[in-house]
């Protein structure tokens, strides 16, 4: 779990200013978190580390592109591994495994729950969906999916699929359960 006062946005904006003690910050706070989830992913601590190593590379040349409007800037780190990851996937052809167990190694991106007030992460938000919503999310999110490939790997419409993964979406960013 991320220490919760560790700043990410001004770590970036510092990387983003070519200082290097943010990188190593940034790389220290989050890199075994960024390769557990790599190694889950690939199935192979070697690949995991490369792209782990990479993304970090990633991260420093284009911090000063990370736009806060967008989302967190943990969740942005991400998006630059996750990337990476399918990239490697579709390099060697093997399919991204789209397992609900990944939900817990996602980065937290904490709301609060209306009913109890407590914070309720990303993880936690994905598993209170409907497995007709999170498992759409999940293929298009792990797997890089078009609509119509979950369609046809669901066998349902891919209308159906976009309806479910827009809802899902929404329901989401409301940080309210399914």
């Amino acid at each position: 779990m991320p220490v919760s006062h560790f700043d990410y946005e001004a770590k970036l904006a510092d990387c983003a200013q070519t200082n290097h003690k943010a990188l190593q910050d940034l790389f220290h706070q989050e890199a075994p978190h960024m390769l557990a989830l790599a190694v889950k992913m690939l199935s192979q601590r070697d690949d995991a580390e490369d792209i782990v190593r990479d993304s970090f590379v990633l991260i420093w040349k284009n911090s000063a592109s990370y736009d806060p409007k967008i989302g967190s800037a943990r969740a942005w780190m991400y998006s630059i591994m996750r990337y990476r990851i399918l990239n490697r996937l579709r390099q060697s052809g093997r399919p991204a495994p789209v397992d609900a167990e990944w939900i817990d190694n996602l980065p937290d991106s904490a709301v609060v729950d209306p009913e109890t007030s407590t914070p309720r992460s990303l993880a936690q938000r994905l598993a209170a969906l409907d497995d007709t919503q999170r498992r759409p999310i999940l293929m298009a999110f792990y797997n890089g999916f078009t609509y119509d490939q979950i369609a046809a790997r669901l066998a349902v419409p891919a209308a159906q699929i976009r309806e479910q993964v827009r809802a899902g979406l929404s329901t989401l960013a409301q940080g309210e359960p399914a």
